[in-house]
């Protein structure tokens, strides 16, 4: 006699319709736009040249930074004084940032940050090719808050970077516009470095959350193992829309505490509550519960 065959479960259904949705969804991504945000400012307009300094006033510069060598209690007073002289400082100061552990990295980028934003991406991306290792992670670092798509071009090149954590920010400053080039990166450090990168990443994806995005994470994990499936639901937070959360049932159904627990954050999130990065097991059966009602 034949065997009869088991049934299978909800949750194999559900995972079945995953994965058929996400086919079917594929020939429609060319048309996807990014969910915009709200109240998003204009552009602002980006500068080709800092401002100018004549040499008097870039002698101050330099020796208003010898007072961050000196007590701390000088380092504020200094610092405001930089920012009152304008970006002009700025290409006077980044030379003087260096790998030394008893630098004064941490007062300059202080200062290099107050005098800087999104207009002045591309020429901060000139200095990018500097030696100094501390300065293109802090560089690249910025660019992840910039979402700037013109700067593409470095942050791929910078996806080879030898120095992980400059080949990561790169990642994550890509995603955070839609590129899913360094997608993977971005996983491993969301598996691997979770509760020093989280908040980095809550910062910078949400802007690039979209069909697309959330697609491209659900393909990733649909079959994947369950510390993979954690991270990818980590990311969902930020990068599924709403209208994709019917895929995050068959996670709620998870065995695997992990996974459950990151499918009801990634919920949370989508519908605009706080996530709960400390969940005792019990919670997270209760609360997976709730959430499989409402989806």
């Amino acid at each position: 006699m034949n065997a009869t065959p088991r049934p299978r479960s909800p949750s194999s259904f559900l995972l079945l319709a995953t994965l058929a949705a996400l086919a079917a969804s594929a020939s429609l991504r060319a048309q996807d736009e990014h969910t915009p945000a709200a109240g998003k400012p204009s552009t602002p307009k980006k500068l080709t040249e800092w401002p100018a300094l004549d040499k008097t006033v870039r002698r101050r510069v330099r020796a208003l930074v010898k007072d961050f060598r000196k007590k701390p209690e000088l380092h504020g007073a200094a610092a405001d004084k930089l920012v009152a002289i304008g970006a002009g400082a700025v290409p006077v100061l980044i030379p003087m940032v260096n790998d030394r552990p008893d630098g004064i990295n941490d007062q300059l980028f202080g200062v290099i940050d107050r005098l800087t934003g999104p207009p002045h991406a591309a020429l901060l991306a000139r200095e990018i090719r500097r030696p100094s290792v501390a300065l293109r992670r802090h560089l690249m670092r910025r660019f992840a808050t910039f979402h700037d798509p013109e700067l593409a071009p470095v942050l791929t090149k910078a996806l080879k970077d030898k120095d992980p954590e400059i080949a990561y920010y790169a990642a994550l400053a890509l995603l955070g516009i839609g590129n899913l080039d360094g997608l993977d990166r971005v996983l491993d450090t969301a598996r691997q470095r979770w509760s020093e990168s989280r908040d980095l990443i809550a910062a910078v994806l949400p802007a690039a959350r979209s069909r697309t995005t959330g697609n491209a994470v659900l393909e990733r994990i649909a079959l994947a193992k369950p510390t993979e499936q954690m991270a990818g639901l980590r990311l969902l937070r930020y990068l599924m829309v709403k209208d994709q959360r019917v895929m995050l049932r068959h996670y709620l159904e998870s065995s695997d505490f992990a996974v459950k627990r990151e499918a009801i954050n990634c919920a949370r999130v989508v519908h605009g509550e706080k996530p709960l990065e400390k969940l005792s097991s019990f919670q997270a059966i209760n609360m997976a519960k709730e959430w499989l009602g409402k989806l």
